[in-house]
């Protein structure tokens, strides 16, 4: 009962810095300009846990403009247009699906699994060195219409 209690924490604190992470991302990246009106929409496929803490951490918050709304879909036939979707590690196999069903969105995809960038994710949640890190495509980014500051490449790990 102990080790689970403890575990739970580690992942609940782990769940809080993710969430820190995304809302620096959507900070770091700039949509196209018939993206910037209503509300910034922040996708969560998977994970409840995860739109708990997105919400908490931005409901008061606004990027430019944009109100920042968080969606959760639990499945990819639920995704429906937004900015940014993150991807749990359960679902990552399925980005393919996703990129299809999102068409050419100028949509944000992080994932948070094995070979998220591989699969089409422009940004992907990673452990190096038991440390939470971010490996990320800028290329793949910008095919998608969007722009990424140097400043985030530099502090991911750059993955072509």
């Amino acid at each position: 009962m102990f080790v689970f209690l403890g575990s739970t924490i580690i992942n609940a604190q782990n769940e809080k810095v993710k969430a820190l992470f995304i809302y620096n991302f959507i900070k770091n990246v700039e949509w196209p300009q018939n993206n910037t009106q209503g509300d910034l929409i922040v996708g969560v496929l998977g994970s409840n846990a995860m739109k708990g803490e997105l919400e908490s951490l931005t409901n008061t918050q606004r990027i430019g403009n944009q109100a920042i709304k968080v969606r959760f879909f639990s499945s990819p036939e639920e995704v429906t247009n937004c900015h940014v979707l993150y991807v749990s590690p359960g679902k990552t196999g399925q980005i393919s699906v996703l990129l299809s069903k999102l068409n050419n969105q100028s949509t944000l995809i992080i994932s948070d699994g094995k070979n998220g960038i591989s699969q089409g994710a422009g940004i992907n949640f990673t452990i190096n060195d038991d440390k939470l890190r971010f490996e990320i495509s800028k290329n793949r980014i910008e095919q998608h219409g969007m722009k990424v500051s140097s400043n985030l490449v530099k502090m991911g790990i750059e993955v072509i």
